[in-house]
């Protein structure tokens, strides 16, 4: 849990010793020793706490990535100055770090400070403004319809790894480019009345899926195998900490089985966990789906066009326009 500022004071208080050390002048000098590291710490601490185990580690690359460039050495929050935040970019790109790289560094560094700010551990200014905290477009990744077509069709017999992960990639495009960790965190118990309820990791926002008829021929292959409750074969503990290792783990398999597979179709852009993502909304878009119901059903909260024009969308639309892409590519 974050604390107010009266209970940090009121923490510094006990933990110091009584008489002429415990002054109000003295507990404002200690609260303002609180340093970008340990505050750092708390919240990746957190993370792992309530399984946010993603976004600690993304935490704990920052962390990293700015202790290095202050070879090790600490700082007090209120020294965190867009001086040294500029300085701080600077070093990034003379080490040839990507501009994307340094906006992911930037904006989780950026919301750690803002976080600080509003619990009262540092006076309120933006440190952040003068650097890079943008998204630069990438090379678009995705495959056409006739490549999924391929891979519904390529006999995988004796290859039951390649099978999965062909499966697993087929699954993610019929479930509105499903996210692989998302996939790998489903349990049995979110397929209820032919709906297939999750909360995306990444954004927490619920999302609802038909259960189209090829979706339940993976889920029916592949549940059995599945232990924990959990809906594939992918995760096998309940420990938080377990479970993201083995996550991870899969998720380098799967990218390694994905590159095999691309081979074996002769791809020049291999297929990734991302691949399945992209293409659903590249196909949605050529069906000449809208933007708004293609970004609904990826789960894209964050757009602002979506956030603008859309409060929520009729559930049978998104359906409706998975079925018209599955309709049009399934066997």
């Amino acid at each position: 849990m974050w604390f107010t500022f009266g209970e940090i004071l009121s923490n510094i208080v006990k933990t110091m010793k009584t008489g002429k050390n415990a002054s109000f002048r003295n507990v404002v000098e200690r609260h303002r020793s609180v340093t970008l590291f340990s505050f750092l710490d708390v919240q990746i601490a957190w993370l792992q706490t309530v399984g946010r185990d993603g976004t600690a580690q993304n935490y704990q690359r920052a962390r990293n990535s700015f202790s290095l460039y202050r070879c090790g050495r600490d700082i007090p929050l209120r020294s965190v100055t867009s001086e040294l935040i500029c300085d701080y970019e600077s070093w990034l790109k003379r080490r040839s770090v990507t501009r994307n790289t340094v906006s992911f560094y930037m904006r989780i560094l950026r919301s750690v400070y803002n976080k600080a700010v509003e619990r009262g551990l540092v006076s309120p200014s933006t440190p952040f403004k003068y650097v890079y905290t943008g998204i630069e477009k990438t090379r678009k990744r995705a495959v056409d319809e006739g490549t999924v077509v391929r891979l519904q069709q390529l006999d995988l017999s004796g290859r039951p790894s390649l099978c999965f992960a062909r499966d697993l990639f087929l699954f993610s495009f019929y479930c509105r480019g499903m996210a692989f960790v998302d996939m790998a965190y489903l349990r049995k118990s979110d397929v209820h009345g032919g709906l297939l309820t999750y909360a995306r990791r990444k954004t927490g926002q619920l999302l609802h899926i038909r259960v189209e008829e090829c979706m339940q021929r993976i889920i029916a292959q592949y549940a059995p195998l599945a232990c924990s409750g959990y809906l594939f074969p992918i995760i096998g503990s309940l420990d938080p900490g377990r479970a993201y290792l083995s996550y991870r783990s899969a998720l380098s398999y799967y990218n390694k089985h994905l590159k095999e597979l691309s081979a074996l179709l002769g791809l020049e852009c291999h297929l990734s966990s991302y691949v399945a993502r992209h293409t659903w909304a590249t196909v949605a878009r050529k069906m000449q789906i809208p933007v708004t119901i293609i970004s609904e059903g990826l789960g894209h909260r964050s757009e602002q066009t979506t956030q603008i024009y859309l409060a929520s969308l009729e559930q049978s639309v998104i359906d409706n326009a998975n079925r018209l892409i599955l309709q049009g590519l399934y066997l």
